[in-house]
């Protein structure tokens, strides 16, 4: 009789912990990144203007990961990755939001997809922050619900250093500023 007792002690036990981790996960806030405009116009050696389809494509062999596709139009910035958990495809979007510019490019992050979870925008951030497998020079913000890129991901492709003066999607304009 003693062993059911200590086996219903042992299962109890993993149940408050399952519980309290699942509390945790889910109490997590993160607050909205702070949007900054560094556009300076013209104090660099060179700007560069470019439409939403030829960052896209910039971005895109930059990262040159098959899991990721990036959508840039008028009406947003889509991002979509597939990843296989435990042989299952899961799909998981969001859309993105520029917010901050300069040496990294900061978009919040927002309507958070995860294999359609109804789980908190807060909960499925901190479960993509956790999960997430990026490229070299992106990542999460730990504190706000951001996606960070640093620019030196295209100093390679330029051959210059590459500074994000101002981004504005809906009217198909970023500007860059190079110097060598």
């Amino acid at each position: 009789m003693k062993i059911w007792k200590w086996l219903f002690i042992i299962l109890l036990a993993v149940n408050i912990i399952a519980v309290s981790g699942l509390i945790y996960l889910l109490s997590q806030s993160y607050a909205a990144p702070e949007e900054q405009d560094n556009y300076a116009g013209g104090s660099s050696g060179m700007e560069i203007q470019m439409t939403n389809d030829a960052v896209e494509s910039l971005i895109m062999e930059s990262i040159d990961d098959d899991s990721l596709s990036l959508n840039i139009n008028k009406s947003g910035i889509n991002l979509n990755s597939r990843n296989n958990i435990y042989g299952i495809s899961v799909d998981a979007s969001f859309q993105l939001e520029p917010v901050a510019t300069g040496d990294t490019i900061v978009f919040e992050v927002s309507d958070i997809d995860i294999a359609n979870i109804p789980l908190p925008q807060d909960a499925l951030y901190s479960i993509i922050r956790s999960q997430s497998d990026l490229p070299e020079g992106i990542s999460f913000s730990e504190d706000e619900r951001a996606l960070v890129i640093d620019t030196a991901l295209f100093d390679e492709a330029a051959g210059l250093d590459v500074r994000v003066d101002s981004i504005d999607y809906q009217n198909n304009e970023w500007y860059f500023s190079m110097e060598r």
